[in-house]
């Protein structure tokens, strides 16, 4: 999976304010690669991030903190992701746009590496407002 900077700099920019759901990633990606892109091309995002050590992966939980990172594997947690947990539909049980907006199956959580290289990108020059998508509406 290859995952161009300007998309990578605004995911890790995105992270870098609130853990992430699957439909943070799905907006953002098809910003840059079309809304024709399937949820199993941004679920292949998601695991880049998180074979690459930008990302953790959890859920959002019942207690102090709000989000519990996932003690398992990378594929037991793309395959909660895929198919849901008791806390919301998976990818491919989503009827339509409106259960992949709402569903809280994930969040992914930006790690220290994450955040490192989302500096490194900052350095380089990387911004909000240079790294727009192709597929950005202008109206948001």
């Amino acid at each position: 999976m290859a995952v161009n900077v300007e998309l990578e700099f605004r995911l890790l920019y995105d992270l870098d304010d609130d853990w992430m759901p699957f439909w943070g990633f799905m907006a953002m990606v098809t910003g840059f690669w079309g809304t024709d892109t399937p949820p199993e091309k941004v679920a292949g995002v998601i695991r880049w991030f998180a074979e690459t050590g930008l990302v953790t992966l959890g859920a959002l939980a019942d207690n102090e903190y709000g989000w519990e990172e996932w003690d398992v594997d990378l594929d037991e947690s793309m395959e909660r992701i895929a198919n849901g947990t008791a806390s919301g539909v998976g990818y491919d049980q989503a009827a339509g746009v409106a259960d992949l907006m709402t569903t809280e199956v994930f969040r992914a959580n930006i790690t220290e590496k994450g955040e490192r290289r989302l500096a490194e990108l900052e350095e380089q020059g990387l911004t909000y407002w240079t790294t727009q998508g192709p597929y950005k509406s202008p109206r948001g």
